[in-house]
């Protein structure tokens, strides 16, 4: 994140902290809002099934990662379930290229919350 390191003032940072910070921006920026990039970020899910909620949003955060973030590679995308079987996130394990450290991003599917979780 150089903007962040050079003009913002901001610290220091490894790289697992600014791919984290720039995962959070992609994933956590609705498509076509405040960016002029029309693939830039995650579409509205409101008017889905969940089955096509965790389509459109798996296919998404791919195409992010492989656009936004190159210094990352998705590793895999699974379902967690509920005790009442129903879907509740997506688990989003991917490593960094150059060092293998590995994150997981959840997307929690009901709130619709992306969290990065650092390294797993």
């Amino acid at each position: 994140m150089f903007l962040y390191k050079n003009f913002l003032g901001g610290h220091p940072t490894t790289e697992l902290e600014d791919v984290v910070r720039n995962l959070s921006n992609v994933l956590g920026t609705k498509r076509g809002t405040g960016y002029f990039l029309p693939n830039f970020g995650t579409s509205d899910v409101g008017f889905r099934t969940p089955e096509e909620m965790v389509v459109a949003l798996t296919a998404e955060i791919r195409e992010n990662v492989r656009l936004w973030e190159p210094r990352v590679e998705v590793i895999d995308i699974d379902e967690d379930w509920d005790d009442a079987g129903k879907r509740t996130r997506l688990s989003v394990r991917m490593r960094l290229r150059a060092s293998g450290e590995k994150l997981q991003v959840v997307v929690d599917l009901a709130k619709r919350t992306f969290d990065v979780v650092g390294a797993s």
